[in-house]
């Protein structure tokens, strides 16, 4: 395999390695938007229900004996589908009223009662519990006295539809974007390339160009020409040996004779 084509595979798959690493934030993140989103509504309802309870015990009855407080917990878990149940509970962790009238009376959880005691000073208190989630806040009495507890269970299948739905919705996206995004990187990887080759390719063409043959008959021309430089030059050279040799011949008589 050409390293280019290595080069290339590899940033494709960086590219899809990215692509998965965006989604999965995002899914991430729209799913804590989605829980969000449903601890904005708990909350919504906590200040209501809470406020019209107070109002209701701050008229000097004891909080058991406040019995609007059943009628409106369960008006509150009728109109709205999320909620799985509405609790109101002593401070000493024992059910008052609650929209499972069969659970009242009886003690709340160990896990409520932890979240209850750590709870930050006049904040609300919050637990996931069997996949639902439950938001609880104090409520008070004309001296700001914790009188009891309300707590409001929101179903976590609402949470799971919408991160259902928004994995479906990034699947669908990543149908068109996921090829598009790699058809652009592939796009602009093969324009680099070229244009880093482009050097190269110049020079190889022109070294190609100057080994090129000549046509046939300016090679053969060419070829003449040589042989004519090459015929001279023996002509010559064999002339200039023959006068040499004259001359040495010419010496040597003259030796003869003079000895003679």
């Amino acid at each position: 395999m050409a390293p280019a084509t290595r080069i290339i595979l590899a940033v494709l798959g960086v590219t899809c390695a990215g692509l998965a690493l965006c989604a999965a934030l995002v899914f991430g993140s729209t799913d804590r938007v989605a829980l969000r989103t449903a601890e904005a509504n708990i909350d919504f309802l906590l200040t209501q229900l809470r406020d019209t309870i107070e109002a209701n015990a701050n008229l000097g009855l004891q909080l058991a004996d406040v019995r609007v407080v059943q009628d409106l917990i369960e008006r509150a878990k009728a109109a709205d589908p999320q909620v799985v149940a509405v609790e109101v509970f002593s401070p000493e962790g024992i059910s008052l009223f609650n929209t499972d009238r069969g659970s009242i009376g009886e003690a709340i959880s160990g896990l409520w009662r932890t979240a209850v005691r750590y709870r930050v000073e006049n904040e609300r208190w919050r637990v996931e519990e069997f996949g639902n989630i439950v938001v609880g806040q104090a409520i008070r009495n004309d001296f700001g006295e914790p009188i009891g507890n309300l707590a409001i269970t929101v179903s976590g299948a609402a949470r799971a539809d919408m991160a259902r739905g928004v994995l479906t919705g990034l699947a669908w996206q990543a149908a068109w974007v996921a090829p598009a995004a790699l058809l652009a990187v592939l796009a602009v990887l093969l324009v680099l390339f070229g244009l880093s080759s482009r050097p190269l390719t110049r020079l190889t063409e022109r070294l190609a160009g100057e080994a090129a043959p000549l046509p046939d008959g300016a090679a053969t021309a060419a070829y003449l020409a040589d042989a004519d430089r090459v015929r001279l030059s023996v002509e010559r050279a064999v002339t200039d040996f023959d006068r040499a040799a004259v001359e040495v011949l010419k010496v040597d008589e003259s030796d003869d004779r003079d000895a003679a």
